[in-house]
């Protein structure tokens, strides 16, 4: 994507400061605008739902997220209306050229290029509140540069250490550095007890507030249309649905309830919510689809796909999918970007099932004898297949012939490029940054 690496000549949060001057940029206004969400895993799911939320009781809501599957417009959302190209395009050359103004040695990278596009888009429509996903961690990711009043934390795991940290505790610190001073951190409840003192510590002393409702869920139920499930929030008990399948799911949801709740108690209408504005809120989170996130995207055989990327959310999304689709009934095609981590994810999948199909995707994929052995020590059928293009046609035979539903996952790669060769379409062609 432009030509860019993808995080350019190191943190360049004052590049973006410079843009920022050099355009005008009502500073004071985006920070009231703005509420980030970071985290390992969930950071898009609930991201989306927070904008639900808001849009359940009225406002208009632009998301930023990363990555895409199929297009990088999808990137850039007002409601559920992805940044026309036109207008992608004319941000771009806008941010291009002043990527071209910067010493040798200081050129952004390609994140806060797409960061910077969508600074010009939202700030050129008229929004009540803009939701912000972080590329990674916090403390020099873009989107702290906007100044969010907001800051929700959806989880945290070993991640990019060289950047983050060695341990969770310094990753979550990283990440609540996302919020600005005097802001609301709210946290997950997936998020353990112990580490959300210690972030809670982390955020007071750096000036920050700490949301700590008493929030339990008392009963949850997956089913191939969603989850539903019924909750506490101190003495308020309430039932609610999500399309989004899973316990995680509803985690993220909670959060975004809690997040959008906290946004608008700082917001210029002090008024607290009352309760109808909660049940605003939740019909607005029930509304929220996200493509890629444990999705049904054929039928007849049926095909599911799922872009998590670490052991952790493949756990998470293979626990949750057994729950309605019996193990000898499901053939996996799994295939991991060789910059993730490859052992851990193929030995959680391995352990799960029985029927597979390994292969590489074409966009930075990693070989499948990095991970075969893995496959074979827990399964007998296992299938090996050069690309995605053959997996597929493999896939879709094999479900055909012996009833099969074909989950697809190890990564967005991965996911993106089975959808894409299952509807008839070439993934080589699909725009990955």
């Amino acid at each position: 994507m432009f030509g860019l690496p993808k995080f350019g000549d190191g943190i360049g949060l004052h590049r973006i400061e410079r843009f920022f001057e050099a355009r005008g940029i009502d500073m004071l206004r985006l920070s009231q605008r703005s509420i980030v969400v970071t985290g390992s895993n969930g950071k898009g799911s609930t991201a989306r739902f927070i904008t639900g939320a808001l849009e359940g009781i009225g406002k208009r809501v632009a998301c930023f997220t990363s990555p895409h599957l199929f297009d990088v417009c999808e990137r850039f959302l007002i409601g559920d209306t992805p940044i026309p190209r036109a207008a992608f395009d004319a941000h771009a050359e806008a941010v291009l050229a002043y990527n071209a103004t910067l010493p040798e040695g200081d050129r952004m990278g390609a994140f806060e290029a797409l960061f910077l596009i969508a600074i010009l888009w939202f700030e050129s429509e008229q929004l009540d509140a803009i939701v912000w996903e972080a590329g990674i961690g916090g403390r020099y990711d873009p989107t702290r540069t906007a100044r969010a009043t907001v800051c929700a934390i959806t989880s945290i795991e070993r991640e990019h250490t060289e950047i983050l940290g060695a341990t969770e505790e310094l990753i979550a610190y990283d990440k609540s550095d996302a919020l600005a001073p005097g802001g609301v951190l709210v946290l997950s409840p997936s998020i353990p007890a112990a580490l959300a003192d210690r972030i809670s510590s982390y955020a007071r002393l750096s000036w920050k507030n700490v949301a700590r409702d008493e929030l339990s869920i008392l009963e949850m139920r997956n089913a191939p249309s969603g989850s539903s499930f019924r909750f506490r929030v101190g003495d308020d008990e309430r039932a609610a649905q999500v399309r989004l399948i899973g316990h995680h799911q509803v985690h993220n949801a909670l959060t975004a309830l809690q997040a959008a709740t906290a946004w608008i108690a700082l917001s210029t209408e002090p008024e607290r919510l009352v309760s109808h504005d909660a049940d605003a809120m939740l019909a607005g989170i029930a509304r929220v689809a996200w493509p890629g996130r444990l999705e049904k995207v054929a039928a007849a055989p049926d095909l599911w796909i799922d872009v998590g990327h670490t052991p952790c959310a493949l756990d998470a999304v293979t626990r949750t999918f057994l729950e309605f689709v019996p193990r000898e009934k499901t053939l996996v095609v799994f295939g991991v970007s060789s910059s993730k981590e490859v052992a851990a994810i193929a030995r959680t999948v391995a352990a799960r099932f029985d029927h597979f199909i390994l292969t590489r995707a074409f966009k930075a994929g990693a070989e499948v004898d990095q991970f075969e052995a893995f496959f074979r020590d827990q399964a007998s059928d296992v299938t090996i297949a050069p690309d995605t293009l053959t997996a597929t046609k493999l896939a879709r035979g094999r479900a055909q012939r012996d009833g099969l539903t074909v989950l697809a996952i190890g990564g967005l790669f991965l996911a993106a490029e089975i959808q894409r060769a299952w509807e008839g379409g070439d993934p080589r062609e699909i725009e990955f940054l």
